[in-house]
């Protein structure tokens, strides 16, 4: 039996509060190279547990509904161990401040009840009244992230754009198309409705994206969901960092959290492309 190994880094995650994250399978990311079972544990880098409401399964996969009042930056400490060894490593992830508004209320109430049945294997919650809730803030913006795009311009050229060019690009998900129309790139969904695809599939494709516009040397501006340009800064830092010289991104400011989000995966040395 072989002690277990670190295929890759596992990239930085996002989530809301309050809202549904995963599942996130670790064993993308950490197997044993002789195809035995290994055992997860996860913990914060100062010892304490994961952040209320999340949870890393034996089996290695991490999910759950972050709490309120969980919002901030947490380097996670991944355990695997089989009877050959055991190894860690960290990733970080970023719990955002929840979308919902009073009036989400009963449905950030129900959620809770809703995972706390299937963990304890109880009978779901009536689920009827929901169709009598008005539409809330964070209703839209869940259809916003399903569908979310995003769009990166060639900002000095200004030829107009040409006929779309499908893309084949290392990284991309197989849940998303990449295209190319000349003055800029677009990545979107392949299937609107599908149930399949995740927010890291979002991501991994934006910083594929991302890497597809270093090697193309833009002066760039971006437009589309919040979570893909937070994505593409963070990665375009990086290669910066990594290749001594960074392209100009125009039209964009980074917030205070998006820099302790690149300082943070930085500093953890988890960020390496793919």
């Amino acid at each position: 039996m072989a002690e277990p190994v670190l295929l890759k880094p596992i990239p930085s995650q996002m989530v809301n509060e309050l809202a549904s994250y995963g599942p996130f399978d670790i064993k993308d990311f950490i197997q044993s190279p002789e195809g035995d079972d290994l055992q997860f544990h996860a913990e914060l880098k100062d010892g304490q547990a994961l952040p209320k409401g999340m949870i890393l399964t034996g089996d290695g996969v991490l999910t759950g509904i972050p709490a309120k009042d969980t919002q901030g930056i947490y380097e996670i400490v991944v355990h695997a161990k089989n009877d050959a060894g055991a190894i860690q490593t960290t990733f970080v992830m970023t719990i955002k401040p929840s979308l919902a508004n009073n009036e989400a209320d009963y449905v950030d109430k129900l959620k809770s009840q809703v995972w706390e049945a299937l963990q304890q294997q109880l009978p779901l919650p009536n689920l009827g009244s929901l169709l009598e809730l008005p539409i809330t803030q964070l209703d839209i913006y869940y259809l916003l992230e399903r569908w979310g795009t995003l769009t990166i311009w060639d900002a000095f050229n200004l030829d107009p754009p040409s006929e779309k060019k499908l893309l084949t690009l290392k990284g991309v998900s197989e849940h998303y198309h990449v295209y190319d129309r000349g003055s800029s790139l677009i990545m979107c969904p392949k299937d609107l409705f599908s149930h399949e695809r995740s927010i890291q599939d979002g991501i991994q494709t934006v910083r594929a994206l991302a890497r597809e516009v270093y090697d193309r040397d833009w002066t760039i501006e971006m437009a589309g969901l919040d979570k893909w340009t937070h994505a593409a800064w963070v990665e375009l830092q990086y290669l910066g960092d990594q290749h001594g010289k960074r392209i100009e991104i125009i039209n964009y400011t980074p917030t205070a959290e998006e820099m302790k989000a690149y300082t943070a995966r930085a500093s953890s040395n988890t960020m390496v492309p793919e």
